[in-house]
């Protein structure tokens, strides 16, 4: 008895696809999310985060 999923070389190009999607989407996001960090004034930026962060710590 084999183990483990056995794929479609159709499924592999459609999984490998995706993941190239991702990482593209990814990329652009923290290109983006540098360049407004860049522009922004550290006191907005840092009001941010401390929203960001305060939502973590009431969740747990």
């Amino acid at each position: 008895m084999e183990k483990g999923l056995k794929l479609s070389k159709k499924d592999l190009k459609e999984i490998d696809a995706e993941k190239k999607r991702n990482r593209k989407q990814r990329t652009e996001f923290v290109s983006a999310y540098a360049k407004w960090l860049k522009k922004t004034p550290n006191k907005d930026w840092s009001k941010q985060q401390n929203k960001l962060i305060n939502s973590q710590i009431n969740k747990s």
